[in-house]
């Protein structure tokens, strides 16, 4: 965690930015990137997101960035995934109109699955469109590179609430 983050703060220096993240290592990288670059925008809850959504229910997203989460690829771990039908609704539910929810992965059967979610019954309720952008316009976060150096197929979704 932390590139995208960084960058999102920079260019918005007037916004505040809430990043997510369980793990101590990414909010270690976070807050050193913070004070080495004088970043003060950022918000970091060191819980994870289904918490946060849990405690501050009356907080809505303009946008929000789910960048190579982890893919659970074993069949026994699917399970896992963080992006799966009840929290793709409760994110759009969340979301303020013309919100956007940005998602990149480089597991196709991920990819696959979450647009499946979103053709789901359930979310078509929820006025939405579905954009497939080219994942170039990502900030090159260390993922992103990984997947690159690994010659992966990179599938990025904005996902726009109206």
């Amino acid at each position: 965690m932390g590139d995208n983050l960084i960058e999102l703060s920079k260019k918005n220096p007037n916004k505040q930015i809430i990043g997510i993240e369980p793990f101590l290592n990414g909010i270690a990288s976070v807050v050193y990137s913070c004070v080495k670059s004088n970043i003060n925008n950022i918000l970091l809850y060191s819980h994870p997101v289904q918490e946060f959504l849990k405690n501050y229910k009356k907080i809505f997203f303009k946008e929000i960035f789910i960048l190579f989460p982890d893919p659970w690829p074993k069949k026994k771990h699917l399970k896992r995934r963080l992006v799966q039908m009840p929290f793709v609704k409760i994110l759009l539910e969340r979301m303020e109109k013309n919100g956007k929810l940005y998602f990149a992965t480089d597991n196709q059967n991920y990819f696959d699955e979450v647009q499946e979610h979103l053709n789901s019954d359930e979310i078509r309720k929820i006025p939405i469109s579905i954009k497939k952008l080219d994942p170039n316009e990502l900030i090159l976060t260390k993922y992103f590179l990984r997947a690159k150096r690994l010659e992966n197929k990179v599938s990025f979704l904005v996902i726009v609430k109206y």
